[in-house]
């Protein structure tokens, strides 16, 4: 009887259906008439298997069908098994009406049967829900890392892929944003404190690397996220713009390209520029490296070096020998027989500045043999 008054049923259930906030029009984009043949099949399969009647093919796959196409549809799963679970209150007082009172107390003891009906419906809804959801991130995803890597490899010009971007990362175009890069040694340490720092969104992989793509707070005083000086790293001057990421990124592959035997620190530009200048120079760096020190024997030139590299690093001769430890003398003397020795003065700027990529030189090129 119930299924010849399915119309009637349906009618029903969609007056109730309505009530459910951010399920209809205009907060939804289920039709009416999508709810409408949804709740059709929905309830003739109910009803069916209340009843123990033969399910058609047609209506099989239907229970996990409603739960693919109301996430796709972007319903909330709780609007989603409100609605389903109002099956039960639509179907008990319809056969209710159906029944005569001669068999009212024998029917209401098989209520359980409903009830049961509805559970088969709402659990193959809520796995339809769930795994459609899944392949939708999975999608997302994918499409975060295409558009992530068509803006890598552009100039950063192209509007229409800055928007896309944008949209894709949950991001405005004209924020500043931090870029970083963690090798495949580093990457699980990298991860874990992004997931610490509640940034894992920002990760995406690039062949064996993590790199990060935050969004930095707009503020006037734009700093990196502190989280990354806590792990191997290499952290990117900051992008001012979605639009000079793909240069940052640039920038942070070459230092890392610099650093061949591997991170154990954070590293940035600031603390990589040498290597990288030394790693252009080509054979001006080796007639650089001749010049300036060609004319210190290998056994001395060990000791000068590490006396000269800490020199330039703290810019201070008594800070120097407590990092040596030795006497400021001893400091005060290597500086002097190097100058001596090559002619070129470590107090001396412009000196300074050619044995830095002199050093740096020899050290990649004896680090490359």
């Amino acid at each position: 009887m119930c299924l010849q008054d399915l119309d009637e049923i349906v009618d029903s259930f969609l007056r109730e259906v309505r009530q459910i906030d951010g399920y209809l029009p205009p907060t939804s984009v289920v039709t009416d008439d999508d709810l409408g043949a949804t709740a059709l099949a929905s309830l003739e399969l109910l009803i069916r298997l209340v009843g123990g009647l033969p399910i058609p093919e047609r209506l099989e796959g239907i229970s996990t069908d409603v739960g693919q196409r109301r996430a796709r549809q972007n319903v909330p799963l709780e609007s989603v098994l409100r609605g389903v679970r109002m099956d039960f209150r639509i179907l008990w007082p319809a056969m209710l009406r159906r029944v005569p009172p001669e068999v009212l107390p024998g029917f209401t003891e098989e209520a359980v049967r409903i009830w049961e009906a509805v559970e088969y419906h709402v659990i193959r809804v809520h796995a339809g829900y769930l795994d459609e959801s899944a392949v939708m991130a999975q999608e997302r995803q994918h499409e975060r890392g295409r558009l992530v890597g068509r803006l890598l490899s552009s100039n950063g010009e192209d509007t229409q892929l800055l928007s896309q971007t944008a949209r894709a990362l949950g991001v405005r175009s004209d924020s500043a944003f931090q870029v970083a890069l963690a090798p495949a040694d580093n990457a699980r340490r990298f991860r874990a404190a992004a997931e610490d720092a509640n940034a894992l969104r920002s990760l995406h992989e690039r062949e064996d690397l993590l790199l990060l793509i935050a969004e930095l707070p707009r503020t006037q005083d734009l700093q990196s996220p502190r989280w990354l000086h806590d792990v191997p790293c290499i952290v990117a001057p900051i992008a001012r713009t979605l639009a000079e990421v793909p240069r940052a990124y640039a920038i942070a592959r070459e230092i890392l390209a610099a650093f061949e035997s591997g991170i154990d620190e954070t590293v940035t530009l600031r603390g990589a520029w040498g290597r990288i200048a030394a790693r252009r120079m080509g054979d001006v760096g080796d007639a650089l490296a001749r010049e300036v020190l060609d004319n210190v024997s290998a056994n001395e030139g060990k000791r000068l070096a590490e006396t000269l590299w800490v020199y330039f690093e703290t810019g201070s001769v008594t800070t120097s020998a407590e990092l040596l430890y030795c006497h400021r003398n001893t400091v005060i003397n290597r500086l002097s027989r190097f100058h001596q020795l090559t002619g070129f003065d470590p107090n001396k700027p412009v000196d300074a500045a050619m044995i830095q990529m002199a050093l740096q030189h020899r050290q990649n090129v004896q680090h490359d043999r």
